[in-house]
């Protein structure tokens, strides 16, 4: 791209990523540490599985509330408290005496981190004006899906094998607390600008009702597109460990496999930004194919007995998945700047990719339990073409060229 961005750009980019990179090592590290908690607890695969359902139903429920209100507040300072909160409340995780009380700091700590992605997208259409500029940045926002990932299943997986599931939680918490003095010092000077770019906006004109953003610019469809996409997306990564196993990869350690999809991943970003370039920003276009490559890549695993195969038709799949994710995430709600609901958009979109990641544990097992291991590739399929099938059709008529046409 041809876009180059000022120095007080970079500065707040960096900010974004660093921040949002340390909401992942504080998030993803339940996940690395979650055999280990299970062994020193006792519990059953129902009740630690209880503690990411736990966490993604209140992100989901956080996303609502926050994107309602971060439109209306600073979002630099939204999105430093969040990172406060989310750091203090692992640490606590770390010396969680009891399952219950770990249950309950899951809890709190979804609270925290559904602060944080809306008042990103927000600085991101505050201080990077115009598509393109807005397109570049969001890549290397998306940076954060390889390097959080990365991060914690690297760093909590080490700590948990090592020194046990509670260094899973302490050590990225006090990263999260170093990165948290270079994000302040890095939007040390944003606050001014932002101010007066608040007070532009708002006497540019009014805030579109909700119910016109819903009917007029085929965003239910986008939600319901948003649930499918959570279904599959974290029924792949829940899943994919066991399915391995189950097939002969036992021996292959946990946090090596874990290693690797974030790194395919990156094949996945890197598609993205190339097919919402060759669309010419038409971004939903973009989500709805990418839904089909990742249907594509599922749908030879029921016929496939041999391990590595899976694996990588399983690494694709999620690539795909991953890849979309900036452009349904940060993208599609930018498309809703001049109507004055990108928080809301954003945290909506959110919060029902949060609703099919809750559904994904609990339905895919049923599915897996019911129809065994084909049974569950085949729901990945139909699910990934329904919400690609949604998504196109939000896209028909261009959003805001729906909202022109309802203020004449």
């Amino acid at each position: 791209m041809s876009v180059r961005f000022t120095r007080g750009q970079k500065a707040i980019l960096w900010g974004m990523v660093l921040a949002y990179t340390a909401a992942y090592l504080n998030r993803l590290n339940l996940g690395a540490a979650l055999q280990s908690i299970t062994r020193a607890f006792a519990l059953t695969d129902a009740r630690a599985g209880l503690l990411q359902s736990a966490f993604a139903i209140v992100y989901a429920c956080g996303q609502l509330i926050n994107g309602a209100i971060v439109d209306r507040v600073n979002p630099v300072r939204h999105m430093l408290i969040a990172m406060i909160g989310f750091c203090a409340v692992n640490m606590l995780m770390s010396f969680a005496p009891t399952y219950s009380v770990l249950l309950a700091l899951c809890l709190v700590n979804g609270a925290f981190q559904s602060m944080l992605w809306t008042p990103i997208v927000r600085l991101m259409a505050l201080y990077f004006v115009g598509q393109e500029a807005r397109a570049k940045a969001n890549i290397f926002i998306s940076l954060t899906l390889v390097m959080g990932h990365l991060g914690a299943w690297a760093v909590s997986g080490l700590m948990a094998g090592a020194f046990g599931w509670h260094m899973s939680f302490r050590v990225p918490a006090v990263l999260g607390v170093i990165i948290f003095f270079f994000v302040r010092y890095l939007f040390r000077d944003v606050k001014v600008e932002g101010e007066k770019k608040e007070k532009a906006a708002q006497a540019s004109g009014q805030k579109t009702p909700v119910l016109t953003l819903f009917a007029r610019t085929g965003f239910l469809l986008i939600l319901l597109s948003c649930i499918l996409y959570g279904f599959v997306r974290d029924g792949i990564v829940t899943w994919a460990p066991t399915l391995l196993s189950d097939m002969g990869a036992g021996a292959m350690s946990a946090t090596l496999i874990s290693l690797i999809i974030p790194v395919i991943n990156t094949l996945g970003i890197l598609a993205g930004k190339y097919l919402n370039k060759r669309g010419v920003g038409n971004t939903r276009f973009c989500v709805a194919l990418m839904l089909v490559m990742t249907a594509a890549f599922c749908l030879p695993l029921p016929l496939s007995s041999k391990m590595v195969v899976s694996a990588l038709l399983m690494g694709l799949a999620c690539a795909g998945l991953y890849g979309l994710n900036p452009l349904l995430t940060a993208l599609v709600p930018l498309e809703y700047d001049k109507a004055g609901r990108i928080g809301l958009a954003a945290g909506l979109i959110d919060s029902f990719i949060y609703i099919g990641s809750a559904l994904a544990g609990v339905l895919g097992g049923t599915v897996s339990q019911t129809f065994g291991a084909n049974g569950l590739f085949v729901s990945w399929v139909l699910t990934a073409l329904l919400s690609a099938l949604l998504c196109f059709l939000s896209g028909t008529r261009k959003p805001m060229q729906a909202l022109e046409e309802y203020g004449k």
